[in-house]
């Protein structure tokens, strides 16, 4: 029914067929039948046309579902295609939160039936409120997902320019420190500055960008050529650190929910490599601060909602250290920790979050 290989997990879908469509990088496709989900092993970019036929013509001669799933973001090909289906077989089209869908990928291969706090950490996914979002809390209830935590948001210079330029996150993260002329010298911090002042500049609570700052106040890391590389060289960077600084964080609450403040740490960061600190103690610290942080944020929530299990998702969790540091905060407390086995880490489990998100709102009449 897919491409090449695919994965089986089992899913009380009450006799609902449904399709789900992924997002564009890293697609998958899930389909629905019976009991059992089957997603597609990840198939690349569909961007790249021969990808993009591939799901086209799949989808072309798909029939005999219920309803089609796919992502919020409105430019997708692969909502694009989801809408097209959804319309040649007049049926309903459901669309989901990108981070809503990695957790309830998480919750569906657990088979988890309670409401679970769900920590999605990943590069961008498109929010409810149409930003870019990455560094995210939610309670997740079924076919519901409220927002109860993020990163704080901060500009995004040049929008998709930040993220293959990760010295642009650092400026906008200590925007007005005496510290990034020097540590940047020679690019046109001044020029970002001024940008990340504007309103016409996107906002984003990533992860992702977040660790991209990091990287370049710690690394120096000016351009990378494939999403992740700075994060990585961070990580690598980190992992044999025999000690680690203490960084700082703040933890606000907003309405009804909580905003992750790294300013400071950010700043303590800076300063240190302004006065020569081992680089490999400056990158385990800022894993640890980030792990305790966001632990802290999901431990709030799961007290004051009575939550028992807390799911980790997004391709932020394939940094090794940030998943052991957040799942040991996590588990000290009691709460049950869950993260993927089977499924791929990232953006390739998207499609079976989808499907379930789907199936849990038909099951309700939630549409």
């Amino acid at each position: 029914m897919l491409r090449t290989e695919s994965l089986k997990i089992p899913i009380s879908a009450g006799g609902l067929s449904v399709m789900a469509t992924g997002v564009d990088l890293k697609n998958s496709l899930c389909r629905v039948q019976g009991d059992t989900a089957q997603l597609s092993l990840v198939s690349g970019d569909i961007n790249d046309p021969t990808n993009y036929k591939q799901v086209a013509d799949i989808l072309n001669h798909t029939g005999g579902i219920d309803a089609v799933a796919c992502d919020l973001h409105p430019d997708l090909h692969s909502t694009r295609l989801a809408t097209q289906l959804a319309a040649r077989l007049d049926i309903p089209l459901i669309q989901v939160q990108h981070h809503h869908a990695h957790i309830a990928a998480v919750v569906a291969e657990h088979g988890i039936e309670e409401p679970v706090v769900g920590v999605a950490m990943d590069g961008f996914g498109f929010g409810t409120d149409g930003s870019a979002w990455g560094g995210e809390c939610l309670y997740v209830d079924g076919s519901s997902s409220l927002r109860v935590g993020s990163l704080k948001p901060v500009p995004m210079p040049g929008g998709d320019a930040a993220s293959r330029q990760p010295w642009r996150m650092a400026v906008a993260w200590l925007n007005g420190h005496a510290v990034l002329a020097e540590m940047f010298n020679g690019l046109p911090v001044e020029a970002i500055r001024t940008l990340c002042g504007s309103n016409m500049t996107p906002t984003t609570t990533s992860a992702g960008r977040l660790f991209d700052a990091a990287s370049a106040i710690v690394l120096g890391s000016r351009e990378v050529s494939f999403e992740g590389e700075a994060a990585i060289a961070l990580e690598r960077e980190a992992t044999d650190a025999e000690k680690f600084k203490e960084l700082s964080y703040r933890l606000d609450k907003i309405d009804g929910g909580y905003q992750l403040d790294c300013t400071e740490a950010l700043t303590e960061l800076a300063e240190a490599v302004q006065t020569g600190e081992a680089k490999p103690e400056l990158a385990a610290g800022f894993h640890r601060m980030l792990a305790a942080a966001m632990a802290d944020m999901a431990i709030r929530v799961a007290r004051a909602r009575e939550a028992q299990v807390v799911v980790l998702a997004g391709g932020c969790f394939l940094n090794r250290l940030l998943k052991e540091q957040m799942m040991a905060h996590l588990e000290r407390t009691g709460l049950k920790v869950l993260i993927s086995m089977k499924l791929p880490q990232g953006d390739g489990a998207i499609a079976l979050g989808q499907a379930w998100v789907a199936v849990q709102k038909m099951k309700r009449g939630d549409l």
